[in-house]
């Protein structure tokens, strides 16, 4: 099972040593060369003079309503791990980057990402193309450059695209053709009810036109 990246986004971090809410996530630090959440920060209450940073080698687990650490020593300066603060200091960006194929095709803006929550693996990026369309899942694996202005993604890589799974995913114009083949699959009803309203309305004063005849029913 995979979580995505904005479900972490203001969750909780508590401690099973002490039960104490040692924070709320702030930010995710992505190591870009293994595609993995390498850390995130937490917004502390307090006046803290460094960032505080919780490894994710430190995560016991990713609930439905908090991350669990096994105690407060898990939360770190920043500063003390120079490999997490050089990707604090030079974030390449993956929410909101382009993807395009080594063949010029922009594939679209990364939207989300799906991660495994034991290990922090990001194994697929939702990527969405534009407002009409639902966004589509890429696997991290058809992505060969992460730079600073797009996602270099393989070539073909357009034919790997799939529905993310476990999310609803909407092409309106698909949408249009179900609902067409939900009114032909209706035996014709949509008609009937249409031819109904039709002899309402010319019963009605107001609906009959002056060379009209008398109402259905009514003798002339």
């Amino acid at each position: 099972m995979f979580y995505t990246s904005k479900k972490l986004m203001g969750m909780p971090v508590v401690s099973l040593a002490d039960g104490h809410q040692l924070g709320r996530i702030k930010r995710l630090l992505i190591d870009h060369q293994q595609m993995a959440i390498a850390a995130f920060t937490v917004d502390r209450k307090g006046w803290f003079k460094e960032q505080p940073v919780i490894p994710y080698s430190h995560v016991k687990s990713v609930g439905s309503h908090a991350v669990t650490v096994d105690e407060a020593a898990a939360v770190v300066k920043l500063s003390s791990l120079p490999e997490l603060e050089a990707l604090a200091k030079h974030p390449l960006p993956l929410l909101g980057a382009r993807v395009i194929t080594e063949e010029g095709t922009v594939l679209g803006v990364v939207e989300d990402f799906r991660f495994d929550p034991q290990d922090g693996k990001i194994h697929y990026l939702d990527v969405k193309a534009g407002l009409l369309q639902g966004a589509r899942s890429l696997e991290t694996a058809q992505i060969i450059i992460c730079g600073r202005d797009a996602l270099i993604a393989r070539a073909g890589a357009e034919e790997a695209l799939q529905k993310p799974g476990g999310l609803l995913s909407i092409n309106w114009q698909d949408a249009c053709k179900n609902a067409g083949k939900t009114l032909d699959s209706a035996g014709g009803i949509p008609r009937k009810v249409g031819e109904t309203v039709n002899r309402y309305w010319r019963r009605l004063p107001f609906g009959q036109k002056k060379d009209d005849g008398p109402p259905p029913g009514q003798d002339s």
